[in-house]
């Protein structure tokens, strides 16, 4: 989804960035300012009851489900915002916890409103079973010649409509690249998608859903249209898949959609830290507080409930936060507390905040993430990310100064299912940020019914909660950053930024 986004200015009072210049940072670094006292009363206050509370407020029926965007969802974020206010977190802008962002919900208009002609020699209007016009102009009709293009094209493409040959294993990549596209000048856009019939289909009954993309909507879009290729005249279809110059040929599209904006909260809450200069770097805490609403019943209940996802981890956050509220002394390093919205949506709330940041990312030192740690085993936790940094040997020295934990770190045991990509702290990783992610795995219950509180393990749940307590106050407390592996770093940030 590509949509132009629009920028709301956030001032926080008081606080002057700036990039501190430090020494690396090494495992096992000194803590500072706070005494064993103050850490073990801190640790003391996350606790299983807490947690109880918490996830049961949030997974509770009434909460619908906390889909993205909702009553219940914004209910939430005030609810959030209210704890971290009890604490004593400052708040990001005029007193208020929340970063709402935008939200643009589309769908097409009648069926009679969208057409695709094609003309010159053995054209003609295309069968509507053969087109399907992506959700997003208000009202469109263009009429020009068609020019074959590709991603990697970069001339312009000004008063023609760009056609554009897809498989179906390229068709992710190839929305991806509509909007560069029609950047190039392209009057509209015609992906001929080379596919079986029944993928078409498929695709068919995904675009007849309301669509929602981030940000907000652009007045007139270039008209975006999937064209089957077996519907194309033989000589179009094949010079389309060939890439070949299409001389005397003119595509007429008309498209027409209903377009409705909204937003959706953020909920931030942090703690200015106690050392001068250390104090302009940051250690984001991440979880997101949506899930996935309502759905079809299964034996008479319909609500999703959310409990594991990931009512844990904004559980977890919420007593992290209290934790490090209630100590003497802040750590040296500032901490930002983050529960975000639309994860379930495609990382959408993450996404808003990477492209706005309340905290500059180039001062954000590590995202430590918490997406679903209340199932599966009893003692074992899988930290999605920590071969990519030094954040790794830091989680290692962390969890053997603290075996009272009884808790064993492992590598993602299921690479296939790129849950790498999966939760928000993609969104800092991608723009050159340390991260973490703390995740025990799927289970039956996952995006079901059944994912309710009396299923989660407190204990553990606790327990986990504790030891990312001990692995927040060292990033924050250590002298130096923590530090990219090279590697790790051009496969994340620098490739996948192209």
């Amino acid at each position: 989804m590509t949509t132009r986004k629009t920028t709301r200015a956030t001032k926080i009072a008081g606080l002057l960035f700036g990039l501190a210049t430090v020494a690396c940072s090494q495992p096992g670094a000194e803590l500072s300012a706070q005494t064993d006292q103050s850490v073990a009363d801190a640790v003391a206050t996350i606790t299983v009851a807490d947690l109880q509370a918490r996830i049961g407020a949030l997974a509770h029926d009434s909460m619908r489900g906390r889909n993205t965007p909702s009553p219940e969802l914004e209910k939430a974020a005030r609810h959030i915002g209210r704890r971290f206010r009890e604490f004593g977190l400052q708040a990001i802008e005029d007193g208020s916890y929340l970063q709402d962002y935008p939200l643009t919900f589309t769908a097409l208009a009648t069926s009679a409103e969208q057409s695709v002609r094609i003309d010159g020699a053995g054209g003609g209007d295309l069968p509507s079973a053969a087109i399907i016009v992506v959700p997003g102009a208000r009202f469109g009709r263009v009429d020009a010649p068609i020019r074959t293009t590709s991603a990697d094209d970069r001339s312009s493409l000004g008063g023609v409509v760009a056609a554009v040959h897809v498989t179906q294993p390229g068709l992710q990549r190839a929305f991806a690249d509509v909007r560069g596209i029609i950047d190039r000048g392209a009057e509209g856009v015609l992906l001929v998608v080379d596919a079986p019939d029944a993928y078409f289909r498929g695709l068919r009954r995904f675009f007849d859903r309301e669509q929602m993309a981030l940000g907000v909507a652009d007045e007139v879009p270039a008209p975006v249209v999937l064209v089957s290729r077996s519907a194309l005249a033989p000589a179009l279809g094949d010079a389309i898949a060939q890439g070949r110059t299409i001389d005397g040929y003119e595509a007429v599209l008309r498209t027409s959609s209903l377009i409705r904006e909204t937003s959706a909260p953020n909920t931030i809450g942090w703690i200015e830290g106690s050392d001068p200069d250390l104090r302009h770097e940051f250690v984001v805490f991440t979880a997101h507080m949506d899930h996935v609403g309502i759905g079809r019943p299964v034996n008479g209940d319909s609500i999703f409930n959310g409990a594991d996802d990931d009512g844990s981890g904004t559980a977890a956050i919420i007593e992290l936060a209290e934790a490090y509220a209630s100590m003497e002394a802040a750590p040296r390093r500032s901490l930002v507390f983050m529960l975000v919205s639309g994860e379930e949506k495609g990382l959408l709330g993450s996404e808003w905040y990477s492209e706005h940041p309340i905290f500059p990312l180039e001062s954000t030192v590590a995202n430590v993430n918490i997406d679903m740690i209340g199932r599966n085993w009893r003692d074992t936790v899988v930290a999605i990310g920590r071969d990519e940094s030094s954040l790794g040997s830091t989680l290692e020295a962390v969890v053997a100064r603290h075996p009272e934990l009884g808790l064993t770190m492992i590598d993602d045991p299921w690479p296939d299912e790129n849950f790498y990509f999966r939760s928000d702290h993609y969104n800092f990783a991608r723009k050159g940020v340390p991260v973490l992610f703390f995740f025990t795995g799927t289970h039956e219950d996952y995006h079901g019914v059944g994912d309710e509180s009396d299923r989660i393990l407190y204990d553990k749940t606790a327990r986990i909660a504790r030891l990312i307590f001990h692995l927040g106050l060292e990033i924050a407390n250590a002298d130096g950053r923590p530090e990219w592996d090279p590697a790790a770093y051009e496969r994340v940030v620098e490739e996948g930024s192209r």
